[in-house]
């Protein structure tokens, strides 16, 4: 994660950051990581630990608060009515949609609370997802950034854990003995669950797919592309693919 915050200066001095926790290992790995960092970080920070309750916990999401609060972190736990709604009239909905009300709950509660960071538990492995899942079926080639600003621009989105993949992330979160509290909609069949699974299948195939893929999101040669490029040549071209 230090990796990831210094290549990226993901942090500023004064940030508050909100930091997305979700109830899953990845969240949780995140926001105590984020907790020991500020013993080694160049400046101080403040954290708090946002949750949105949707209606799709396996577990009751209060038995979380407990052990974040023993962080020494404050933690704000609201509604989204409009995905409650969906389930309380039998809407059918897919994740895509839970995941844009999600994040629209953030990014309103992020900035309620003042803060100007909000960090996502994002790994290695979702950026490999997404890369794949916008090939395969939106027809470009995009994942997701390790930093950005929502559209209105007050706030900055990081992703401090790009660099670990789900195997670490699985083994710290047994390390630390955390409580992980899963969602039902990872019991089904989705796009998500195919290309991850086509993922497990390369890796156990073939070593350091992980990190090719990691290495090939920094390294675009965009002149191999369709998209025009004036710079170059025939003779370039032909070389590179030769």
């Amino acid at each position: 994660m230090g990796r990831a915050m210094g290549r990226f200066a993901m942090l500023r001095r004064g940030d508050k950051i909100a930091v997305a926790v979700s109830g899953g290992k990845d969240s949780l790995s995140l926001l105590h990581a984020l907790v020991d960092y500020r013993k080694r970080a160049p400046f101080p920070y403040e954290l708090v630990a946002v949750t949105i309750e949707q209606g799709k916990f396996k577990l009751p999401i209060r038995v979380l608060e407990e052990k974040i609060r023993a962080l020494g972190v404050d933690w704000i736990l609201r509604e989204d009515a409009a995905t409650l709604r969906l389930i309380a009239q039998n809407v059918p909905h897919g994740c895509d949609v839970c995941s844009r009300h999600r994040r629209s709950n953030l990014y309103k509660i992020a900035a309620e609370l003042g803060c100007s960071v909000l960090a996502l538990g994002h790994t290695a492995d979702d950026c490999a997802e997404s890369l794949l899942r916008n090939v395969f079926f939106n027809g470009r080639i995009a994942s997701l950034p390790p930093v950005s600003q929502s559209q209105k621009g007050g706030l900055r989105l990081i992703r401090p854990l790009i660099y670990v993949t789900e195997n670490l992330s699985t083994e710290y979160a047994r390390a630390k003995g955390f409580l992980t509290i899963a969602c039902v909609c990872s019991e089904k069949e989705s796009v998500r669950r195919e290309i991850r699974e086509l993922l497990d299948i390369m890796k156990s195939r073939h070593v350091g797919v992980s990190d090719s893929i990691m290495a090939a999101l920094g390294n675009v040669n965009l002149y191999t592309l369709f998209g025009e490029n004036p710079g170059t040549s025939v003779e370039q071209a032909v070389s590179e693919e030769d």
